[in-house]
Protein backbone atom coordinates (compact mmCIF):
# COMPACT_ATOMS: atom_id res chain seq x y z
CA UNK A 1 0.00 0.00 0.00
CA UNK A 2 1.22 3.48 -0.84
CA UNK A 3 2.02 5.88 1.99
CA UNK A 4 1.11 8.95 -0.08
CA UNK A 5 -2.47 9.89 -0.91
CA UNK A 6 -3.58 12.89 -2.93
CA UNK A 7 -7.07 14.07 -2.03
CA UNK A 8 -8.32 16.12 -4.93
CA UNK A 9 -11.30 18.26 -5.79
CA UNK A 10 -12.21 21.59 -7.30
CA UNK A 11 -12.08 24.83 -5.32
CA UNK A 12 -14.88 25.20 -2.81
CA UNK A 13 -16.28 21.64 -2.89
CA UNK A 14 -15.49 20.96 0.77
CA UNK A 15 -12.21 19.03 0.73
CA UNK A 16 -10.93 20.62 3.94
CA UNK A 17 -14.27 20.29 5.70
CA UNK A 18 -14.46 16.62 4.77
CA UNK A 19 -10.95 15.97 6.10
CA UNK A 20 -11.74 17.93 9.29
CA UNK A 21 -14.75 15.74 9.93
CA UNK A 22 -12.67 12.58 9.61
CA UNK A 23 -9.28 13.50 11.06
CA UNK A 24 -9.33 16.67 13.23
CA UNK A 25 -8.00 15.91 16.74
CA UNK A 26 -7.68 12.17 16.08
CA UNK A 27 -4.84 10.21 17.58
CA UNK A 28 -1.79 9.66 15.36
CA UNK A 29 -2.81 12.48 12.99
CA UNK A 30 -1.15 15.88 12.56
CA UNK A 31 -0.63 18.56 9.95
CA UNK A 32 -2.63 21.49 8.59
CA UNK A 33 -6.00 22.10 7.00
CA UNK A 34 -7.18 25.16 5.05
CA UNK A 35 -10.94 25.50 5.49
CA UNK A 36 -12.95 28.54 4.49
CA UNK A 37 -14.71 30.15 7.42
CA UNK A 38 -17.29 32.76 6.43
CA UNK A 39 -15.66 32.95 3.01
CA UNK A 40 -12.10 33.51 4.31
CA UNK A 41 -9.36 30.86 4.13
CA UNK A 42 -7.78 29.86 7.45
CA UNK A 43 -5.00 27.49 8.46
CA UNK A 44 -5.93 24.97 11.15
CA UNK A 45 -3.55 22.85 13.22
CA UNK A 46 -4.96 19.29 13.02
CA UNK A 47 -3.76 18.41 16.54
CA UNK A 48 -4.99 21.42 18.52
CA UNK A 49 -7.65 22.88 16.26
CA UNK A 50 -5.92 26.27 16.61
CA UNK A 51 -6.47 28.46 13.57
CA UNK A 52 -4.83 31.44 11.92
CA UNK A 53 -6.26 33.66 9.23
CA UNK A 54 -4.43 32.94 5.99
CA UNK A 55 -6.34 34.98 3.44
CA UNK A 56 -6.32 38.76 3.83
CA UNK A 57 -8.82 41.16 2.30
CA UNK A 58 -6.10 43.77 1.72
CA UNK A 59 -2.51 44.47 2.65
CA UNK A 60 -1.47 46.95 5.29
CA UNK A 61 2.02 48.39 5.33
CA UNK A 62 2.96 46.41 8.46
CA UNK A 63 2.00 42.99 7.10
CA UNK A 64 4.28 40.79 5.05
CA UNK A 65 2.24 38.97 2.45
CA UNK A 66 2.44 36.52 -0.42
CA UNK A 67 0.21 37.22 -3.40
CA UNK A 68 -1.01 35.10 -6.27
CA UNK A 69 -3.59 36.47 -8.66
CA UNK A 70 -6.17 38.37 -6.64
CA UNK A 71 -5.33 36.49 -3.42
CA UNK A 72 -3.31 37.98 -0.58
CA UNK A 73 -1.95 35.53 2.01
CA UNK A 74 -0.36 36.26 5.38
CA UNK A 75 3.34 35.38 5.42
CA UNK A 76 3.13 35.05 9.20
CA UNK A 77 0.37 32.43 8.93
CA UNK A 78 2.38 30.51 6.31
CA UNK A 79 5.44 30.50 8.61
CA UNK A 80 3.21 29.20 11.43
CA UNK A 81 1.98 26.40 9.13
CA UNK A 82 5.55 25.54 8.14
CA UNK A 83 6.45 25.16 11.83
CA UNK A 84 3.43 22.89 12.38
CA UNK A 85 4.69 20.69 9.54
CA UNK A 86 8.23 20.60 10.97
CA UNK A 87 6.76 19.60 14.34
CA UNK A 88 4.56 17.01 12.62
CA UNK A 89 7.56 15.33 11.08
CA UNK A 90 9.28 15.14 14.45
CA UNK A 91 6.18 13.77 16.21
CA UNK A 92 5.36 10.08 16.60
CA UNK A 93 2.14 10.60 14.62
CA UNK A 94 1.80 8.28 11.65
CA UNK A 95 -0.34 10.47 9.38
CA UNK A 96 0.47 14.00 8.22
CA UNK A 97 -2.17 16.02 6.36
CA UNK A 98 -0.99 18.89 4.18
CA UNK A 99 -3.84 21.03 2.87
CA UNK A 100 -3.37 22.53 0.28
CA UNK A 101 -0.47 22.25 -2.15
CA UNK A 102 -1.00 24.54 -5.11
CA UNK A 103 0.34 27.26 -7.37
CA UNK A 104 2.32 28.99 -4.60
CA UNK A 105 4.25 25.82 -3.81
CA UNK A 106 4.84 25.15 -7.51
CA UNK A 107 6.47 28.62 -7.59
CA UNK A 108 8.58 27.67 -4.52
CA UNK A 109 6.57 29.97 -2.26
CA UNK A 110 3.76 29.40 0.26
CA UNK A 111 4.75 26.35 2.34
CA UNK A 112 8.10 26.05 0.58
CA UNK A 113 10.96 25.40 1.12
CA UNK A 114 9.83 23.40 4.16
CA UNK A 115 7.28 21.38 2.18
CA UNK A 116 9.83 19.63 -0.04
CA UNK A 117 11.82 18.58 3.02
CA UNK A 118 8.72 17.41 4.90
CA UNK A 119 7.46 15.27 2.02
CA UNK A 120 10.81 13.58 1.33
CA UNK A 121 11.57 12.95 5.03
CA UNK A 122 8.04 11.69 5.77
CA UNK A 123 8.33 9.22 2.88
CA UNK A 124 11.77 8.09 4.07
CA UNK A 125 10.40 7.57 7.59
CA UNK A 126 7.40 5.67 6.17
CA UNK A 127 4.88 8.11 7.57
CA UNK A 128 1.61 8.37 5.71
CA UNK A 129 0.72 11.60 3.90
CA UNK A 130 -2.54 13.05 2.67
CA UNK A 131 -1.82 15.90 0.29
CA UNK A 132 -4.71 18.09 -0.85
CA UNK A 133 -4.31 19.14 -4.49
CA UNK A 134 -6.65 20.55 -7.14
CA UNK A 135 -7.27 18.21 -10.10
CA UNK A 136 -5.47 20.38 -12.65
CA UNK A 137 -2.28 20.34 -10.56
CA UNK A 138 -2.03 16.63 -9.69
CA UNK A 139 0.51 15.74 -12.40
CA UNK A 140 2.64 18.81 -11.67
CA UNK A 141 2.69 18.06 -7.92
CA UNK A 142 3.52 14.39 -8.51
CA UNK A 143 6.42 15.42 -10.76
CA UNK A 144 7.73 18.22 -8.50
CA UNK A 145 7.80 16.04 -5.37
CA UNK A 146 8.70 12.76 -7.12
CA UNK A 147 5.57 10.98 -5.87
CA UNK A 148 5.64 7.99 -8.18
CA UNK A 149 3.44 5.56 -6.20
CA UNK A 150 0.72 7.96 -5.11
CA UNK A 151 -2.93 6.98 -4.69
CA UNK A 152 -5.37 9.69 -5.86
CA UNK A 153 -8.75 9.96 -4.15
CA UNK A 154 -11.19 12.43 -5.67
CA UNK A 155 -13.63 14.46 -3.60
CA UNK A 156 -16.93 12.64 -3.66
CA UNK A 157 -15.22 9.29 -3.31
CA UNK A 158 -15.49 8.23 0.29
CA UNK A 159 -12.36 7.33 2.20
CA UNK A 160 -13.01 3.66 2.91
CA UNK A 161 -13.25 2.96 6.66
CA UNK A 162 -10.52 0.31 6.41
CA UNK A 163 -8.22 2.90 4.80
CA UNK A 164 -8.99 5.44 7.54
CA UNK A 165 -8.17 2.76 10.12
CA UNK A 166 -4.85 1.97 8.36
CA UNK A 167 -3.98 5.66 8.12
CA UNK A 168 -4.56 6.39 11.80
Amino acid sequence: MSNVFIFSGEKGVGKSTYLQEIFLRKQNVCGILQPRIKGIKYLVDVISGEKRKLELENQTEEEKVVTIGNYIFSSEALLWAQQILVDALQSPNRLIIIDEIGPLELRSSGLEPVLTEIISEAIAEEKKLILVVRPTLIDLIIAKYNLSSTVVIHHGEIFPSDLIHKLT
